[in-house]
């Protein structure tokens, strides 16, 4: 599988972009045991860590994991030593949080895409994404309130999304006129099994000032709407 779940409040553990990034991606690993507390084992090199998480030195991991173990969320476990009496890879025990009733889903393949910065937008989207509705309508503003970023970082930041293919721009039609389109909004259309990502189709572009984010999950195809689920599918 290549989602997986995080909680919520992940955004209220008052973590920085580069902390949330290693923070997830260890929460993204299988672990190989746990300990009396209740911790998953991880092991990983922290050169792993920085390739996965946009961060360019295993210092900077070293750094950020001390913060986190400050803050509770992970600790080093004794690292086994190889037969030539080198230590071998580093072990963690992190602290996950539940996600048996508040969690968001996120795709494994976004790990060695992001930079810190993108990972923490990424991931809020992920999180304001309404499973009832299928939208996440959250501005510009909003977006840069909620995860104490400049507006303008923002906005940088969905435009590169935008590139990298993990979010596409859509525009939704005015119920007045179905010939004007009016709201500008963004899709990222996951799917569960293999690798395939679509890509929707080229849209007439407004001058409105705020865009919106529109979110789709894996296997949601087949409960949007006929006219985007046509235009999806149409565009493999």
């Amino acid at each position: 599988m290549s989602i997986f779940r995080l909680n919520n409040s992940i955004f209220a553990l008052g973590l920085d972009a580069q902390e949330l990034s290693v923070y997830v991606y260890l929460c993204s690993l299988p672990a190989s045991g746990f300990t009396l507390q209740g911790a998953a084992v991880i092991s990983v090199k922290q050169r792993t860590i920085a390739a996965n998480c946009g961060i360019k030195s295993p210092v900077t991991v070293s750094k950020t994991i001390d913060r986190l173990r400050e803050k509770g969320l992970i600790d080093y476990l004794e690292r086994n030593k190889k037969a030539n009496g080198h230590h071998g890879t580093y072990c963690y025990a992190v602290t996950k949080q539940q996600t048996d009733t508040s969690f968001f889903m996120v795709d494994r393949h976004v790990f060695g895409m992001l930079v810190p910065r993108q990972m923490l937008v990424y991931l809020f989207l992920c999180k304001s994404f309404s499973t009832v509705l299928y939208d996440c309508w959250n501005s510009y503003n909003d977006i840069a309130e909620q995860i104490d970023m400049k507006r303008e970082a923002v906005v940088k930041t969905i435009r590169e999304l935008v590139g990298l293919g993990l979010i596409v721009r859509m525009q939704r039609r005015s119920k007045e006129n179905r010939h004007v389109y009016v709201d500008n909004h963004y899709s990222v259309v996951r799917f569960e099994v293999g690798h395939i990502r679509a890509r929707m189709p080229k849209m007439r572009q407004t001058a409105k000032s705020e865009d919106r984010i529109i979110i789709f999950p894996p296997a949601a195809l087949c409960r949007i709407c006929p006219e985007v689920r046509s235009a999806v599918w149409g565009s493999l």
